[in-house]
């Protein structure tokens, strides 16, 4: 038995579709199945049962033997307000259960930490030991993430297997739901069905104006790809750059959009915002030699092969994965 909390979110139910084609109906998933979208992510896929976030410890007291991993996704992206600080506390104590459970009962244990815990890049983006112990995000959720990061890697008593994910920008089918939080692939084939063109940030930097802010994108497929080679081979445990290796503009994305919609690329350009400005990253880019040393040999997909999948597959189809 695998548990998948978040489950029925975006990265969450494309991983119970990619068990389906590796044949594994047993997930447990865990998550608020209190709006319609929950259900539409999780159509025409098999798994033993769903039970709610509330009847998680207990389903777990009660059915520790039989549980073989627990993969933890379920988190609040995004939000900035005055209860942050009390849902820091809620993220490590859940994180800390889960932990502690799986070293209790010899149970990999994989979670979703976040490619925004090197904030503006000034120390870098390796994902090694020494600078995750140096890093200090400004946005909330990062701060949370980070913590447990730390938290994780000053345990002596760990899982025979754990993995930390830090993942960034992934776009792909299963996101719809996410408004504001969506990809800027999402974002961008809507506005542009909608209006014919896409607004970007005017950088105040030369090098970087005019929708040349750089980002590293990963498909949500290659995510849970990720997963299930972690969890079938238990490579070393430790946090992992979950990530292309490579940086992309986003103008240069979003003209690729246009061309798949076979469109003229018409843009617009606003000022970045002076709140984002101080800590604004303008490339991040994300190496995965750490990854590439666990033996993992599938490959990242390409980014623009992505996105033309992603689009002729998915969104101009209105499908889910």
């Amino acid at each position: 038995m695998i548990i998948i909390t978040g489950a029925a979110g975006f990265i969450g139910s494309a991983l119970v579709a990619y068990f389906n084609e590796k044949k594994i109906y047993d997930a447990v998933l865990v998550d608020n199945f209190d709006t319609p979208f929950r259900f539409r992510n999780l159509a025409w896929k098999h798994y033993a049962k769903t039970i709610s976030r509330d009847e998680l410890k207990p389903f777990i007291a009660d059915n520790q033997e039989d549980i073989k991993a627990i993969i933890h996704l379920g988190a609040k992206s995004g939000y900035i307000h005055d209860g942050w600080a009390e849902q820091k506390i809620e993220a490590l104590e859940l994180h800390q259960f889960l932990w502690n459970f799986s070293v209790k009962n010899q149970s990999s244990f994989i979670y979703a930490s976040t490619g925004s815990v090197y904030g503006d890049g000034e120390l870098g983006f390796s994902d090694d030991d020494t600078t995750t112990f140096q890093l200090k995000p400004s946005h909330p959720y990062a701060q949370i993430r980070v913590e447990i990061d730390k938290w994780s890697l000053s345990q002596n008593e760990t899982p025979p297997f754990w993995a930390g994910l830090r993942m960034s920008n992934v776009f792909g089918p299963n996101e719809y739901h996410k408004m504001s939080n969506a990809s800027i692939i999402y974002k961008a084939y809507n506005e542009i069905i909608s209006y014919n063109t896409m607004r970007l940030f005017a950088s105040d930097r030369k090098e970087y104006e005019n929708g040349g802010v750089k980002r590293d994108f990963i498909y949500v497929k290659d995510i849970v790809k990720i997963i299930y080679f972690f969890i079938e081979n238990l490579p070393e445990s430790g946090i992992y750059n979950i990530a292309t290796g490579k940086s992309e503009s986003f103008i240069s994305i979003i003209t690729s959009i246009f061309k798949e919609l076979r469109l003229a690329p018409r843009f617009e350009f606003e000022p970045i915002s002076p709140a984002l400005k101080d800590s604004f990253p303008y490339d991040v880019e994300l190496p995965i030699d750490k990854l590439i040393s666990t033996g993992y040999n599938q490959g990242i997909t390409p980014t623009y092969d992505a996105i033309k999948e992603y689009l002729e597959k998915y969104l101009m189809k209105g499908e889910f994965y």
